[in-house]
């Protein structure tokens, strides 16, 4: 390999490593095992993660950077609703917790939004109007308060 080659080579991995995408960090072992477990269920298609598959956001108030999978931008063997439906798409999060990551949502939702609500981190989620007793076409919701160690309904 030519010099100039190698110089264009290692610039171009510099970048990739250095562009801020969650796959070019090193993952949470829950969150890998997680990514893992949906490539072997889509086998022997191929599996594509997409850029907006893994997000990373303080969602617990702790200052450290959790994460969010969504499925909805994951595809199996070319199809993008593999993991969707009418419940909407799966979607997991893995919040930081001494030292580890936990999962705190493991669920299909129709739309999922964090805030600071009462003092509290808070998790509002779209639900399948199945989920709270209702008809499908009829979605509800739920908001889920940060208690130090999961999200749970307000007491």
């Amino acid at each position: 390999m030519k010099a100039s080659s190698r110089t264009m080579l290692a610039t171009c991995l510099a970048v990739l490593a250095s562009c801020g995408s969650p796959f070019a960090q090193t993952l949470p072992a829950p969150v890998q095992k997680s990514m893992q477990e949906a490539r072997k269920s889509c086998k022997p298609e191929k599996a594509v993660f997409g850029k907006d598959f893994v997000a990373r956001k303080d969602v617990n108030g702790d200052g450290v950077p959790d994460y969010v999978l969504d499925y909805e931008h994951f595809e199996c063997g070319g199809s993008s609703s593999y993991y969707c439906g009418t419940g909407g798409c799966l979607t997991q999060v893995f919040a930081s917790n001494d030292g580890g990551y936990v999962k705190v949502l493991d669920e299909n939702v129709q739309g999922l939004e964090f805030k600071t609500l009462k003092g509290r981190p808070a998790m509002q989620i779209g639900l399948h109007g199945s989920s709270c007793g209702r008809p499908g076409m009829d979605p509800c919701g739920a908001t889920l308060y940060w208690n130090g160690a999961k999200f749970s309904p307000a007491n």
